[in-house]
């Protein structure tokens, strides 16, 4: 059986997956995972097509790419423990602004393209 980069064993979408962010830490999303994944050599790989297409698709214009997220996301598992821990919840750190172009999800996707 083959499996695709951006869909969980079972073909459920996890959304946290399909928003960008940075710092990485731990966390995982496509672009993450086409980074290490091209890094590697599988550029070529068929099952990277759609996550590629995102990736394009999320281009905004002057070519460049939004922060989706800082980590961690509030779909995530650490985003809900966070909601009913707040007294330990961790703390969020931003280097760029939600929602506005960044220079590293931009770097890192060209680097992807390239």
């Amino acid at each position: 059986m083959e499996h695709e980069l951006h869909k969980l064993p079972k073909g459920e979408r996890y959304g946290p997956w399909y928003r960008f962010h940075y710092p990485n830490h731990y966390y995982y999303d496509l672009l993450v995972g086409l980074d290490v994944l091209t890094a590697l050599g599988y550029s070529n790989d068929k099952r990277l097509g759609y996550a590629i297409s995102l990736l394009k698709e999320k281009r905004r214009p002057g070519k460049k790419w939004n922060l989706d997220g800082i980590n961690p996301d509030p779909e995530s598992g650490q985003g809900r423990w966070d909601r009913e821990h707040p007294e330990k919840a961790a703390v969020h750190f931003g280097i760029e602004k939600e929602g506005a172009p960044s220079k590293m999800i931009t770097f890192t996707a060209l680097k992807v393209l390239n």
